[in-house]
């Protein structure tokens, strides 16, 4: 080992610092460092000052106001103002319903083309007279929708007979109701046939109470007007189907009818309008007794004395009618103000009267033929085949179109004006029957072969609805549902046509 190594490894030096305070002997209380006994430092701020700073609570959003109205900033009267003239605005547009979600690429121009129109069952009423070997097919019908039973389909009421003739003698003229049946799986329903009931004559005319659409009416070719009800009845189901009134008239044809109010203060009383081929509209109060109110001989003012032969009615309120005749005028009545008739009235008498139950009981002896207030809109060039009353964006619209498929749109939302706000021209075949949809984009008519058009009314392109198989006869009839999710179409031979209407968003 190197010799000036061993000096440094063999000797120890002494050590060099401080005494130590520390006696084993006398034991000390040791401070501990995990415990804080400091007490707690302001929070000091990141601007670089060494001052603390005091907090403040301040409310950067929102200001609360006092409840005290000594500090109240706000006026309660013009409060009250403003909700009161923004409720009603709020609440019509909650009545609307929610604006549906387009899609950015659709065409928000061309709504139609989300229509979906599907044949969905076919329905063929007989004639089941045990007198008659041969029972002559059906060709004349009538159809009418009723409550809705299950699965957004409702009850339907179908009528048929032959043609009508003059030596017709009404032996097989029925009307029947059918019940929306589902399947085992749910998917789908199938009308079934629930009750048949035969009536005096050919019937051509049903139409549904929209105010209680357990109630509807018929007309018959020989005047008769019935009424029935329909009651669901869990045990004896087959016999709910009833009725209510039933009685012949004198005055022709029954070509068409109309459900409104009898009057907007009483819920109960319903009036029915049926219009005949001779010019009389006959007012029905149907209520816990259905009796015949007033009866209106209509004339046009630009008739000269020509007699009216009606073919369609049209109640576009309590107090308003239009029909459409067969030279194709329109004519508006109101039933405010009318012009008793008849011989006992004397000239002094032919003054116009209100129509109120009091009026019409006091000139009660003297007859209750009036003529109504008339105005006539602009006519069609030939007979008035459909009448129809929509609203569509606020906007209340008469529809009415003639054989040849001329369609005039009017608007009625405050008063009808003569002029039509949009005239439409559909191609031939000639149209008997039209239905436009709610929201004035399709028009739908039934063709022969049982062809069911689509037209648009937007670009005129014009879509056809195939049957199954090839029907022969000439349509005169389209009714659809309340809620437009089904139609129905015929008479081909006795047989009708369903179809399934959806709007595909």
């Amino acid at each position: 080992m190197d010799p000036e190594h061993t000096k440094f490894t063999l000797k120890s030096n002494p050590s060099i610092g401080f005494e130590s305070t520390h006696s084993e002997d006398t034991p000390q209380v040791r401070p501990k460092h995990d415990i804080g006994v400091d007490p707690r430092p302001f929070p000091t701020s990141t601007d670089g000052t060494t001052e603390p700073k005091e907090r403040k609570e301040i409310a950067t959003q929102t200001v609360s106001a006092p409840r005290s109205k000594k500090f109240a900033t706000y006026d309660d009267s013009k409060l009250v103002s403003f909700i009161r003239k923004v409720q009603p605005i709020v609440e019509e547009e909650l009545s609307h319903g929610m604006t549906p979600m387009f899609d950015c690429n659709d065409n928000l121009y061309d709504a139609s083309e989300r229509y979906r129109v599907c044949r969905h069952q076919e329905l063929t009423l007989r004639g089941l007279n045990p007198d008659h070997a041969v029972d002559r097919p059906f060709y004349v019908g009538a159809a009418a929708w009723l409550s809705i039973l299950t699965r957004d389909a409702p009850l339907l009421v179908v009528a048929g007979s032959p043609n009508h003739a003059a030596w017709c003698d009404h032996v097989s003229s029925t009307v029947t109701v059918f019940c929306p049946k589902r399947d085992r799986y749910g998917a789908s329903v199938q009308w079934v046939e629930l009750s048949s009931s035969p009536v005096k004559a050919c019937i051509e005319s049903l139409e549904t109470n929209p105010f209680n659409r357990d109630m509807f009416a018929g007309g018959t070719v020989s005047g008769d007007v019935y009424i029935w009800h329909y009651e669901l009845n869990l045990k004896v189901e087959r016999n709910s189907f009833a009725e209510l009134h039933s009685e012949t008239t004198d005055c022709g044809k029954v070509v068409d009818m109309a459900w409104a109010r009898y009057n907007v203060m009483s819920k109960s009383d319903y009036a029915l309008l049926t219009a005949h081929t001779d010019g009389t509209v006959i007012l029905w109060r149907v209520g816990k007794t259905i009796v015949k109110d007033k009866v209106f001989k209509l004339s046009a003012p630009s008739a000269n004395g020509r007699a009216l032969i009606l073919t369609q009615i049209l109640a576009t309120s309590n107090t308003e009618f239009v029909v459409g005749c067969d030279d194709g005028s329109l004519l508006l009545c109101s039933t405010t103000q009318l012009i008793p008739l008849g011989g006992t009235a004397t000239s002094a008498e032919r003054t116009v009267v209100n129509s109120t139950p009091a009026a019409s009981s006091t000139s009660a002896g003297k007859g209750n033929f009036f003529s109504p207030g008339t105005i006539e809109l602009k006519c069609h060039s030939f007979s008035v085949t459909s009448l129809q009353k929509i609203e569509n964006r606020r906007q209340e619209l008469l529809i009415s179109c003639d054989l040849t498929g001329e369609v005039l749109f009017h608007d009625i939302t405050d008063s009808i004006n003569s002029t039509p706000t949009l005239i439409i021209k559909m191609p031939l075949p000639f149209k008997t029957r039209i239905v436009c949809t709610s929201n004035t984009d399709y028009i739908f008519s039934p063709t022969g072969s049982g062809l069911l058009e689509l037209y648009r009314i937007g670009s005129g392109k014009v879509d056809t609805v195939e049957p199954s198989v090839p029907l022969k006869g000439s349509p005169n009839l389209i009714k659809m549902s309340a809620n437009g999710k089904w139609l129905i179409t015929g008479n081909y031979g006795g047989t009708f046509i369903i179809y399934s209407v959806a709007m595909e968003f």
